[in-house]
């Protein structure tokens, strides 16, 4: 309709203002700038928990196709995954209770390092392939140590075994370090430690996981191997700030990292200038999505959890069980040699193959808000950055801020799995790209 003023105007009047309602509109062009001097925090890595359902790979697929599944998480060419931690639980149950998740002290003053063979296994070949970065962390300590005389349905750790579980931690990282060859870089003292459940969990108060926490630092620590202490990794960001801003300072010195789980709304952490690395999250709630929507979400959240500076994030299983349809793994197990990958592990390895351990995460700046952007640099200065659109549509962009002579990339998209794109040469420090809608790619230079 036309207004009443637009009347005044008269036949070329109302015909130009009609020519300007619909001539195109300019966009300014889209840039992505990369600061290679603008530094923040040195990446850990990406990666996923063992646990149990690594054992249905070992013991119920052939070694053809063991061998693909291994290579699409941990090899670093080709379109495979490249992830750099595997994150171990440390077994609570005695061989009667459990013959998979079986601990390697099942009594006082017993060992049987005959024990775990499943996630060692899994361990084994991720350092054959080039992962050689774990993390370990107890669900429960074994039942003799706890008030309910059971690694199940929470219970917590009597206090007269205090010392003895910190010298269990220390005794599991000692032998897997210098017995089995496995970096144990982080060890955390508690998964969830505020949720009692009918698989293996204890719970903490506060003041228990105050004292047991130190004690724990000062066990592994006296090993002086490097090896990093943190948590408490709460079910959720709120959980594990409500144990860490209640924690003493002097059990909060002696932590060397903070873990926190990604279930749940994002809580602000009380870091206490610690790094921070988020350590589990999955879709466990709703049947499995292996699409690029799905994968998009989790792309987004390593991006958010990257800028806030935070130094690793890892996904809750690496392979799913076939008994499960829910969104907890990056491979789904299907039975009968058959497995499917989830786009989510795809875009997993943009990351992981572009921003490798000991990296420096630099600043990418995107003027488009469809476009997250994640730069980082290795040792010699060389960079890379992770592209996500966000948007429905294609997207030409202009990368800038580069200083080698050329780009090779690769794309995860609705119909790429970390597929290889052209090599680029660059020109005046810059390429110009264009970014499919619903996308995720990543630049190195070289």
């Amino acid at each position: 309709m036309i207004s009443t003023r637009k009347k005044v105007y008269g036949v070329l009047g109302l015909t130009a203002a009609l020519t300007l309602s619909f001539a195109a509109p300019t966009y300014a062009a889209s840039t992505v700038t990369v600061y290679k001097d603008t530094t923040y925090q040195t990446i850990w890595g990406f990666g996923a928990a063992a646990n149990h359902p690594v054992n249905e790979l070992k013991t119920g697929y052939n070694a053809t196709v063991q061998g693909q599944i291994l290579d699409t998480l941990f090899r670093t060419d080709n379109s495979n995954a490249g992830l750099s931690i595997v994150r171990l639980e440390v077994n609570p149950y005695t061989s009667a209770q459990d013959s998979v998740q079986t601990t390697f002290m099942p009594s006082d003053g017993v060992l049987d390092w005959n024990t775990d063979l499943h996630q060692r296994w899994f361990a084994q070949e991720a350092k054959n392939r080039g992962t050689n970065q774990f993390y370990a962390v107890p669900w429960s300590p074994p039942g003799w140590m706890k008030d309910n005389g059971s690694p199940n349905n929470g219970g917590h750790l009597k206090s007269t075994h205090y010392d003895k579980f910190a010298d269990y931690l220390k005794t599991y990282v000692n032998y897997y370090r210098n017995t089995l060859g496995f970096n144990i870089k982080w060890l955390s003292v508690q998964n969830e430690p505020d949720l009692s459940t009918p698989y293996a969990s204890a719970q903490y108060t506060i003041s228990e996981m105050n004292t047991v926490a130190a004690k724990v630092a000062d066990s592994i620590h006296s090993l002086n191997q490097g090896v990093m202490v943190g948590g408490p990794e709460g079910s959720n960001r709120s959980a594990s700030n409500n144990y860490i801003i209640n924690l003493s300072t002097a059990t909060r010195d002696k932590l060397d990292f903070l873990s926190v789980h990604d279930y749940s709304t994002y809580t602000d952490v009380s870091t206490y200038g610690k790094p921070l690395m988020s350590t589990e999250v999955s879709d466990f709630q709703n049947p499995n999505d292996p699409t690029i929507t799905d994968g998009l979400k989790w792309g987004n959240m390593i991006a958010s959890d990257l800028k806030r500076g935070e130094k690793g994030w890892l996904y809750w299983w690496a392979v799913n069980p076939a008994s499960s349809t829910t969104g907890e793994g990056l491979i789904n197990l299907l039975g009968n040699n058959t497995y499917s990958v989830n786009k989510r592990l795809y875009v997993m390895g943009q990351f992981s193959r572009y921003l490798r351990p000991d990296d420096t995460r630099i600043l990418a700046s995107s003027s488009d808000s469809n476009i997250v952007s994640v730069a980082g640099k290795n040792a010699t200065g060389r960079a890379a950055v992770v592209l996500i659109n966000n948007s429905s549509s294609s997207i030409t962009t202009t990368i800038s801020g580069l200083t080698f002579a050329n780009v090779s990339g690769r794309r995860t998209s609705a119909t790429e799995n970390l597929a290889k794109l052209s090599d680029i040469a660059v020109s005046g420090g810059a390429i110009t790209v264009t970014l499919p809608g619903k996308s995720v790619t990543s630049y190195t230079e070289y």
